[in-house]
Protein backbone atom coordinates (compact mmCIF):
# COMPACT_ATOMS: atom_id res chain seq x y z
CA UNK A 1 0.00 0.00 0.00
CA UNK A 2 1.45 3.16 -1.14
CA UNK A 3 2.29 5.71 1.97
CA UNK A 4 0.02 8.96 2.09
CA UNK A 5 2.37 12.12 1.81
CA UNK A 6 0.66 15.26 4.03
CA UNK A 7 0.08 18.22 1.77
CA UNK A 8 -0.17 21.51 3.90
CA UNK A 9 -3.35 23.04 3.80
CA UNK A 10 -3.44 26.02 1.54
CA UNK A 11 -5.24 28.03 4.16
CA UNK A 12 -3.35 27.84 6.87
CA UNK A 13 0.01 28.93 4.93
CA UNK A 14 -1.91 32.11 3.33
CA UNK A 15 -2.66 32.71 6.99
CA UNK A 16 0.62 32.93 8.55
CA UNK A 17 1.94 34.82 5.17
CA UNK A 18 -1.10 37.75 6.22
CA UNK A 19 0.13 37.30 10.12
CA UNK A 20 3.72 38.30 8.98
CA UNK A 21 2.76 41.19 6.49
CA UNK A 22 0.54 42.68 9.26
CA UNK A 23 3.44 42.38 11.68
CA UNK A 24 5.98 44.03 9.30
CA UNK A 25 3.54 46.73 8.89
CA UNK A 26 3.21 47.60 12.06
CA UNK A 27 6.56 47.42 12.95
CA UNK A 28 6.93 50.16 10.25
CA UNK A 29 3.75 52.36 11.43
CA UNK A 30 5.18 52.01 14.87
CA UNK A 31 9.00 52.96 13.67
CA UNK A 32 7.41 55.90 11.57
CA UNK A 33 5.35 56.78 14.57
CA UNK A 34 8.10 57.02 16.76
CA UNK A 35 10.79 59.29 14.44
CA UNK A 36 7.91 61.54 13.54
CA UNK A 37 7.39 62.29 16.92
CA UNK A 38 11.23 62.46 17.80
CA UNK A 39 11.48 64.57 14.51
CA UNK A 40 8.48 67.12 15.53
CA UNK A 41 10.44 67.43 19.23
CA UNK A 42 13.59 68.27 18.07
CA UNK A 43 12.02 70.86 15.53
CA UNK A 44 10.18 72.75 18.43
CA UNK A 45 12.89 72.65 20.88
CA UNK A 46 15.11 74.33 18.07
CA UNK A 47 12.37 77.01 17.35
CA UNK A 48 11.75 77.64 21.39
CA UNK A 49 15.98 77.83 21.71
CA UNK A 50 16.09 80.26 19.16
CA UNK A 51 13.27 82.31 20.55
CA UNK A 52 14.87 82.81 23.79
CA UNK A 53 17.50 84.11 22.10
CA UNK A 54 15.18 86.79 20.47
CA UNK A 55 13.83 87.38 23.91
CA UNK A 56 17.44 88.40 25.42
CA UNK A 57 17.85 90.50 22.96
CA UNK A 58 14.18 92.86 23.47
CA UNK A 59 15.30 92.42 26.79
CA UNK A 60 18.23 94.02 26.34
CA UNK A 61 17.17 96.68 24.15
CA UNK A 62 14.31 97.36 27.08
CA UNK A 63 16.76 97.93 30.04
CA UNK A 64 18.96 100.11 27.30
CA UNK A 65 15.94 102.30 26.55
CA UNK A 66 14.39 101.98 30.68
CA UNK A 67 17.80 103.83 31.43
CA UNK A 68 17.17 106.40 28.53
CA UNK A 69 14.17 106.98 29.92
CA UNK A 70 15.27 107.71 33.45
CA UNK A 71 18.09 110.09 32.66
CA UNK A 72 15.35 112.05 30.62
CA UNK A 73 13.01 112.01 33.63
CA UNK A 74 15.59 113.11 35.85
CA UNK A 75 17.19 116.01 33.91
CA UNK A 76 13.76 117.46 32.86
CA UNK A 77 12.04 119.81 34.79
CA UNK A 78 8.32 120.48 35.72
CA UNK A 79 9.19 124.49 33.86
CA UNK A 80 11.40 122.65 30.48
CA UNK A 81 8.34 121.29 29.16
CA UNK A 82 4.90 123.06 27.81
CA UNK A 83 3.07 120.45 29.45
CA UNK A 84 3.87 118.74 32.64
CA UNK A 85 1.56 115.62 31.53
CA UNK A 86 4.04 114.09 29.60
CA UNK A 87 6.61 113.78 32.33
CA UNK A 88 3.71 111.95 33.82
CA UNK A 89 2.92 109.43 31.28
CA UNK A 90 6.55 108.63 30.70
CA UNK A 91 7.17 108.07 34.31
CA UNK A 92 4.24 105.28 33.90
CA UNK A 93 5.91 104.08 30.92
CA UNK A 94 8.87 102.80 33.05
CA UNK A 95 7.70 101.62 35.96
CA UNK A 96 5.41 99.11 33.42
CA UNK A 97 8.90 98.21 31.39
CA UNK A 98 10.40 97.49 35.08
CA UNK A 99 8.44 95.01 35.66
CA UNK A 100 9.01 93.20 32.06
CA UNK A 101 13.09 92.71 32.04
CA UNK A 102 13.90 89.66 32.08
CA UNK A 103 13.11 86.70 30.15
CA UNK A 104 11.32 83.46 31.31
CA UNK A 105 13.36 80.35 30.58
CA UNK A 106 11.03 77.11 31.86
CA UNK A 107 13.15 74.22 33.50
CA UNK A 108 10.69 71.97 32.07
CA UNK A 109 10.72 72.20 28.36
CA UNK A 110 12.79 68.74 27.92
CA UNK A 111 13.79 68.36 24.73
CA UNK A 112 11.81 65.21 24.11
CA UNK A 113 8.35 66.98 25.91
CA UNK A 114 6.89 68.49 22.88
CA UNK A 115 3.87 69.13 24.79
CA UNK A 116 6.40 71.39 27.49
CA UNK A 117 8.99 72.59 24.62
CA UNK A 118 5.68 74.32 23.01
CA UNK A 119 4.12 76.10 26.35
CA UNK A 120 7.82 77.09 27.42
CA UNK A 121 7.93 78.54 23.65
CA UNK A 122 4.81 80.52 24.24
CA UNK A 123 5.43 82.01 27.55
CA UNK A 124 8.58 83.01 26.05
CA UNK A 125 6.93 84.82 22.92
CA UNK A 126 4.59 86.66 24.91
CA UNK A 127 7.06 88.07 27.50
CA UNK A 128 8.86 89.06 23.87
CA UNK A 129 6.21 90.58 23.09
CA UNK A 130 5.50 92.52 25.96
CA UNK A 131 9.26 93.94 26.02
CA UNK A 132 8.72 94.98 22.51
CA UNK A 133 5.22 96.76 23.48
CA UNK A 134 7.39 98.95 26.62
CA UNK A 135 10.29 99.67 23.93
CA UNK A 136 7.96 101.20 21.81
CA UNK A 137 5.44 103.00 23.99
CA UNK A 138 8.81 104.39 26.36
CA UNK A 139 10.02 105.73 23.26
CA UNK A 140 6.95 107.39 22.12
CA UNK A 141 6.59 108.94 25.67
CA UNK A 142 10.64 110.25 25.20
CA UNK A 143 9.38 112.05 21.94
CA UNK A 144 6.73 113.41 23.56
CA UNK A 145 8.45 114.79 26.29
CA UNK A 146 11.12 116.33 24.01
CA UNK A 147 8.71 117.82 21.55
CA UNK A 148 6.82 119.45 24.49
CA UNK A 149 10.18 120.73 25.90
CA UNK A 150 11.14 121.99 22.60
CA UNK A 151 7.50 123.93 22.31
CA UNK A 152 8.45 125.68 25.61
CA UNK A 153 11.95 126.72 24.10
CA UNK A 154 9.57 128.12 21.23
CA UNK A 155 7.25 129.89 23.30
CA UNK A 156 9.84 131.20 26.05
CA UNK A 157 11.93 132.44 22.45
CA UNK A 158 8.81 133.73 21.01
CA UNK A 159 7.85 135.66 24.67
CA UNK A 160 11.59 137.30 24.43
CA UNK A 161 11.17 138.67 20.85
CA UNK A 162 7.80 140.26 21.51
CA UNK A 163 9.18 141.48 24.39
CA UNK A 164 12.30 142.96 22.74
CA UNK A 165 10.06 144.70 19.86
CA UNK A 166 7.82 146.07 22.42
CA UNK A 167 10.67 148.05 24.02
CA UNK A 168 12.37 148.78 20.76
CA UNK A 169 9.13 150.77 18.94
CA UNK A 170 8.66 152.55 21.89
CA UNK A 171 12.71 153.52 21.88
CA UNK A 172 11.55 154.44 18.26
CA UNK A 173 8.98 156.53 18.78
CA UNK A 174 10.59 158.44 21.88
CA UNK A 175 14.15 158.71 20.04
CA UNK A 176 12.92 161.09 16.70
CA UNK A 177 15.58 163.86 16.88
CA UNK A 178 17.38 162.66 19.92
CA UNK A 179 20.17 160.47 17.66
CA UNK A 180 23.69 161.68 16.18
CA UNK A 181 22.75 159.79 13.34
CA UNK A 182 19.21 159.01 12.25
CA UNK A 183 20.25 155.98 9.98
CA UNK A 184 20.38 154.07 12.95
CA UNK A 185 16.63 154.73 13.95
CA UNK A 186 16.20 153.45 10.12
CA UNK A 187 17.43 150.43 10.56
CA UNK A 188 16.20 149.81 13.78
CA UNK A 189 12.63 150.09 12.40
CA UNK A 190 13.54 147.43 9.46
CA UNK A 191 14.89 145.34 11.90
CA UNK A 192 10.83 145.83 14.15
CA UNK A 193 9.49 144.97 11.23
CA UNK A 194 11.26 141.58 10.85
CA UNK A 195 11.20 140.53 14.16
CA UNK A 196 7.31 140.57 14.14
CA UNK A 197 7.33 138.86 10.61
CA UNK A 198 9.85 135.79 12.47
CA UNK A 199 7.57 135.95 15.68
CA UNK A 200 3.65 135.79 13.16
CA UNK A 201 4.90 132.38 11.74
CA UNK A 202 4.05 129.57 13.36
CA UNK A 203 6.76 127.31 11.94
CA UNK A 204 9.53 129.11 13.46
CA UNK A 205 12.43 127.66 15.12
CA UNK A 206 14.05 128.73 18.44
CA UNK A 207 16.63 129.23 16.14
CA UNK A 208 15.16 131.72 13.89
CA UNK A 209 13.54 133.72 17.13
CA UNK A 210 16.52 133.93 18.66
CA UNK A 211 18.74 135.30 15.70
CA UNK A 212 15.50 137.93 15.11
CA UNK A 213 16.09 138.62 18.88
CA UNK A 214 19.73 139.33 18.48
CA UNK A 215 19.26 141.40 15.41
CA UNK A 216 16.68 143.56 16.81
CA UNK A 217 18.94 143.86 20.25
CA UNK A 218 21.88 145.10 18.21
CA UNK A 219 19.63 147.96 16.42
CA UNK A 220 18.46 148.85 20.00
CA UNK A 221 21.92 149.31 21.03
CA UNK A 222 22.48 151.08 17.88
CA UNK A 223 19.90 153.70 18.38
CA UNK A 224 21.01 154.11 22.10
CA UNK A 225 24.73 154.50 21.36
CA UNK A 226 23.24 157.21 18.90
CA UNK A 227 21.47 159.38 21.27
CA UNK A 228 24.06 158.86 24.00
CA UNK A 229 26.56 160.45 21.80
CA UNK A 230 24.25 163.26 20.55
CA UNK A 231 23.76 164.24 24.08
CA UNK A 232 27.25 163.97 25.16
CA UNK A 233 27.67 166.30 22.13
CA UNK A 234 24.91 168.64 23.10
CA UNK A 235 26.34 169.23 26.53
CA UNK A 236 29.72 170.03 25.23
CA UNK A 237 28.25 172.62 23.44
CA UNK A 238 26.45 173.86 26.07
CA UNK A 239 29.18 174.25 28.21
CA UNK A 240 31.32 175.67 25.75
CA UNK A 241 28.39 178.21 25.19
CA UNK A 242 28.11 179.19 28.86
CA UNK A 243 31.75 179.52 28.87
CA UNK A 244 31.61 181.88 26.01
CA UNK A 245 28.79 183.70 27.69
CA UNK A 246 30.60 183.92 31.33
CA UNK A 247 33.78 185.23 29.42
CA UNK A 248 31.90 188.19 27.39
CA UNK A 249 30.28 189.22 30.74
CA UNK A 250 33.24 189.68 32.38
CA UNK A 251 35.13 191.65 29.92
CA UNK A 252 35.60 194.95 31.95
CA UNK A 253 34.71 194.12 35.12
CA UNK A 254 37.85 194.19 37.94
CA UNK A 255 38.85 191.09 39.57
CA UNK A 256 41.05 191.15 42.59
CA UNK A 257 42.57 194.77 41.94
CA UNK A 258 42.22 197.78 39.48
CA UNK A 259 43.52 198.40 36.15
CA UNK A 260 42.64 201.98 36.18
CA UNK A 261 40.52 204.71 37.78
CA UNK A 262 39.71 207.95 37.21
CA UNK A 263 38.43 210.82 39.47
CA UNK A 264 36.34 213.79 38.36
CA UNK A 265 35.69 216.61 40.63
CA UNK A 266 34.25 220.18 40.24
CA UNK A 267 38.17 221.89 40.12
CA UNK A 268 39.74 219.04 38.27
CA UNK A 269 40.82 215.51 37.36
CA UNK A 270 42.99 212.97 38.96
CA UNK A 271 43.72 209.74 37.08
CA UNK A 272 46.32 206.91 38.52
CA UNK A 273 46.82 203.32 38.78
CA UNK A 274 46.05 201.16 41.83
CA UNK A 275 47.31 197.26 42.66
CA UNK A 276 45.82 195.56 45.21
CA UNK A 277 44.14 192.83 46.11
CA UNK A 278 40.39 193.83 46.38
CA UNK A 279 41.31 196.42 49.08
CA UNK A 280 38.24 198.28 51.40
CA UNK A 281 38.61 201.53 52.45
CA UNK A 282 37.05 202.81 56.00
CA UNK A 283 35.47 206.15 56.62
CA UNK A 284 38.77 208.10 56.97
CA UNK A 285 39.82 207.06 53.34
CA UNK A 286 42.53 204.81 54.23
CA UNK A 287 42.71 201.41 52.81
CA UNK A 288 42.36 198.24 55.39
CA UNK A 289 43.24 196.04 52.78
CA UNK A 290 46.35 196.47 50.90
CA UNK A 291 48.37 199.69 49.59
CA UNK A 292 47.37 201.95 47.18
CA UNK A 293 50.16 203.49 45.17
CA UNK A 294 49.38 206.36 42.33
CA UNK A 295 50.42 209.26 40.65
CA UNK A 296 49.76 212.81 40.41
CA UNK A 297 50.07 215.03 37.68
CA UNK A 298 53.39 215.85 38.67
CA UNK A 299 54.78 212.31 38.63
CA UNK A 300 54.91 212.24 42.68
CA UNK A 301 53.67 210.14 45.12
CA UNK A 302 49.97 210.40 45.65
CA UNK A 303 49.00 210.54 49.36
CA UNK A 304 45.64 209.38 49.92
CA UNK A 305 44.74 210.59 53.31
CA UNK A 306 45.69 213.89 52.77
CA UNK A 307 44.90 214.57 48.96
CA UNK A 308 42.74 217.46 48.22
CA UNK A 309 41.17 218.81 45.51
CA UNK A 310 41.44 221.83 43.86
CA UNK A 311 38.80 223.72 45.94
CA UNK A 312 40.42 222.35 49.19
CA UNK A 313 38.08 219.51 49.72
CA UNK A 314 38.93 215.78 50.38
CA UNK A 315 38.11 212.74 48.95
CA UNK A 316 35.57 210.10 49.12
CA UNK A 317 36.89 206.90 49.82
CA UNK A 318 36.72 204.10 46.81
CA UNK A 319 34.47 201.69 47.85
CA UNK A 320 32.09 198.81 45.69
CA UNK A 321 29.18 201.72 45.63
CA UNK A 322 31.42 204.21 43.33
CA UNK A 323 33.31 201.62 41.61
CA UNK A 324 32.11 201.83 37.67
CA UNK A 325 31.72 198.31 35.62
CA UNK A 326 34.47 199.79 33.32
CA UNK A 327 36.48 200.31 36.70
CA UNK A 328 36.34 203.75 36.97
CA UNK A 329 35.43 205.57 40.06
CA UNK A 330 32.95 208.70 40.47
CA UNK A 331 33.44 210.71 43.21
CA UNK A 332 30.42 213.14 43.86
CA UNK A 333 31.06 216.65 45.13
CA UNK A 334 29.19 219.25 47.15
CA UNK A 335 28.37 223.16 45.69
CA UNK A 336 31.57 224.12 47.50
CA UNK A 337 33.36 221.89 44.88
CA UNK A 338 34.59 219.15 48.11
CA UNK A 339 34.48 215.27 46.68
CA UNK A 340 33.38 212.73 48.60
Amino acid sequence: MAEEKNTPDVGEESGKRRTIIIAAVAAVVVFAGVGGYAYASNAAYDSYASRVESAKESDSKLVKKIAEAQSLVKATKESDVLDKAVLDSLSKSVKTGETRKGVPVSAHAAKWNLWSVSKAKTIVSNDMTEANDSINAIGKAMGKVEASKTAKQVKDAKDALDKTVESAESLYKDSEGKVQDDKTRESLKTAIDNAKKTSGDKKADVKSLTAANDALSKAVKAVNDSKNAKAQADAQKQAQEQAQQAQAQSVGTPSGGYSSYAYSNVGGSYSGRASQSAPSYSNTGSPSGGSVSGGTSNGGTWDWKNAKDSMGGGFAPITKDNINPDGSVTIGGDSHGNGW
